[in-house]
Formats: C-alpha cells, sequence, structure tokens
C-alpha cells in the first residue's frame, strides 16, 4: 500500500513537471497535479489493456517501433483524461505525445529506483 502511495506521488510531482516542460499543456494548480494523476491512473489501469486488445494488429507495430505505439496510447489517455477534467488542458496530439513520452520516461525510472 506504501508502495503505491509513493508511485502516486512521484507521478504527481512528474506531471507537475511535465506541464512546466511541454508547451501546450496546462496545469491550473498543483491540486490539480493530484487530480491529473488520479484520473490518468485509472485510465490506464482499467483502459490500457482493452486499448491494446482492441489495436493488436497494431501491437506489431508496437514491437517495431520499441514501445513507441504505447507511449501513443498512454498519450490517448492523456487527451481522455483532458476532457474529463476541467483544471487541465492539453492543446492537441502533440502536446499529449511529448507529455506521455516524459511521463513514460520517468515512471521507468521511478520503476527502477523503487
Amino acid at each position: 500500500m506504501v508502495d503505491i502511495l509513493i508511485r502516486f506521488l512521484c507521478l504527481t510531482t512528474v506531471v507537475y513537471g511535465v506541464s512546466l516542460l511541454v508547451p501546450g499543456m496546462r496545469l491550473r494548480s498543483f491540486k490539480t497535479a493530484f487530480s491529473v494523476s488520479a484520473v490518468y491512473g485509472l485510465l490506464n489501469f482499467l483502459l490500457f489493456k482493452v486499448l491494446v486488445f482492441i489495436t493488436f494488429p497494431l501491437l506489431i507495430l508496437k514491437w517495431l517501433t520499441l514501445g513507441l505505439f504505447g507511449v501513443v496510447l498512454n498519450a490517448v489517455l492523456l487527451l481522455a483524461a483532458d476532457k474529463l477534467l476541467d483544471d487541465f488542458e492539453l492543446d492537441g496530439f502533440s502536446s499529449a505525445f511529448w507529455a506521455a513520452v516524459l511521463i513514460s520516461l520517468a515512471n521507468l525510472l521511478v520503476a527502477v529506483f523503487l
């Protein structure tokens, strides 16, 4: 349970940091980063496997592009979080894509060190 809480706090910090780096990503406050982390984490938990199953023919692309298609799916989940939250804004798919790249890299680092 503590591990989940630590990962959630790391994701919240990463989301806030990424919002400072990616020009098309805006958060109203640090509290919004908590909301984005919760919604994005929940969407990732509930929908990522379903999206992978639905896009199974494109799974080959995931292997050919070394996981880039997984980042595209994460960008779609970020766009869904954008639609669900009022205080979170993404300007388009390119902003969501670069945010997903940075969040994925940060999650990889968190997974290595935790």
